[in-house]
């Protein structure tokens, strides 16, 4: 996801608290990162619920990061108490990379777990456990599980923002370098293995979709979960005016992710020649952060442009037709189909890409997964403007019912409390049997 600007806006105050039985939760989240400023999908899911949250809880965030960042002086702002760890999680490019690559085929632990440990991060863990002594513990994504896979007598809960090893899977599906393939393989069959055994150290679980609930559960049968969905900022991203060219499409999220990636090289060289041949002026603005060497060259095919980093992703919106998202690889659920939906902008998408949100193809989207019968139904809806009022229209009605950050706060917390019900002694023997 692209960045959207909260960050150069005061964030509006959440609804207020409803009345909390007794003194509020102590609750300790840890996390890769202070997910501020909020230009992914997943810092915009964690601070969105999280500074919700803190209506009913104290909460603790562990991550990396500086102790006089933006997002720690944020945190604090919003009532979170950010508890920064020296050091940085390791880039993704440059020799020592591929080193970091090589020496974890000796691990049985799979690279997104190797890369996020630290025994820094390990004694801040031990030392807030001990000194603030909170009532449960979140692991805000799956990797950091393993700093909680010896603590037994506090509650754990897993917020799970994928299915890893699908993620994984499809990597596998869609890499055609031999080396590549045989490596990420391995990553898979590591994941795979770690996802299993990790939902044995914890008593609950979060999903973003029934779709990936469904696959814990298949894990773990008497797992206690939740489905919390992604969300919008209804005020935010508010229906935009159509524009009166009817050529421009565009795509918004992280470039520095791998799934983005291959959607914009996918739409580049395998959608784009066969819509051109059906709408030869057509364009697209993939409009996303750090976009690197190889997806920059992209803006040398005519017709495509690459913006990098923006410090609002509305404007290109307003400026395009439709809103294009090619997904071939991922997991959860994505927030730029929420957001485009919230626009009023009609989204033409794969099923990978629409996946885990309750859209009906043709009511609330359209559905596309081959590059031909893509190219067609984005070729067809820049010729008809009143089916992509039609759809706009019916998605942001549907935002409005189910997306919007305050009511997911809500389930959320309503979840936690009733986690934190479970007697700590039940909860205890519970996972010493499984752990063992």
């Amino acid at each position: 996801m692209a960045q959207n600007s909260l960050d150069k806006r005061a964030p509006s105050n959440p609804e207020p608290a409803r009345p909390a039985d007794g003194d509020k939760l102590r609750i300790l989240v840890l996390d890769e990162e202070f997910p501020y400023p909020v230009n992914t999908g997943k810092r915009t899911r964690s601070f969105n619920l999280y500074r919700r949250l803190c209506r009913i809880a104290e909460i603790r965030y562990v991550a990396y990061g500086d102790h006089d960042s933006e997002a720690v002086k944020c945190f604090r702002t919003e009532g979170l108490e950010p508890v920064p760890v020296t050091g940085q999680i390791p880039r993704k490019d440059g020799m020592a990379f591929y080193l970091r690559l090589l020496r974890n085929l000796a691990s049985p632990l799979p690279y997104i777990v190797t890369s996020h440990y630290t025994r820094r991060y390990e004694l801040a863990v031990r030392s807030n456990v001990s000194e603030f002594d909170p009532h449960l513990i979140v692991c805000e994504w799956t990797p950091y599980s393993y700093y909680i896979r010896d603590i037994f007598d506090t509650q754990v809960l897993l917020s799970t923002h994928n299915i890893e090893a699908d993620i994984w899977r499809r990597y596998f599906e869609n890499e055609s370098n031999p080396a590549r393939k045989w490596y990420i393989g391995e990553q898979w069959r590591k994941v795979r293995r770690f996802e299993k055994e990790c939902l044995n150290w914890v008593d609950a679980a979060i999903a973003v979709s029934s779709q990936d609930e469904e696959k814990l559960r298949q894990i773990r049968p008497d797992l206690r979960t939740l489905v919390v969905p992604n969300g919008v900022d209804l005020d935010y991203f508010t229906p935009l005016p159509h524009p009166a060219a009817r050529n421009r499409l565009v795509f918004t999220g992280s470039m520095d992710w791998r799934p983005n990636q291959d959607a914009a090289r996918h739409f580049a060289f395998e959608i784009l020649p066969e819509l051109r041949l059906l709408s030869p002026d057509v364009t697209c603005s993939f409009v996303g952060r750090s976009p690197p060497a190889d997806i920059r060259s992209l803006a040398d095919i005519h017709g495509i442009e690459i913006t990098g980093t923006v410090d609002d992703v509305r404007p290109y919106v307003e400026k395009a037709c439709l809103y294009i998202v090619p997904l071939r690889i991922g997991g959860g659920t994505r927030l730029k189909i929420l957001e485009a939906l919230a626009m009023g902008r009609a989204v033409v998408s794969t099923s990978i890409g629409a996946e885990g949100l309750e859209l009906v193809d043709g009511k609330h989207i359209i559905l596309a997964d081959e590059p031909l019968s893509f190219a067609r139904r984005v070729h067809e809806l820049m010729q008809n403007p009143s089916r992509c009022k039609e759809l706009g229209a019916e998605g942001r009605r549907l935002v409005e019912q189910k997306y919007g950050w305050n009511a997911l706060a809500r389930t959320m917390e309503d979840f936690v409390k009733d986690v934190n019900t479970v007697p700590a002694a039940r909860a205890l023997r519970n996972r010493i049997e499984r752990a063992n």
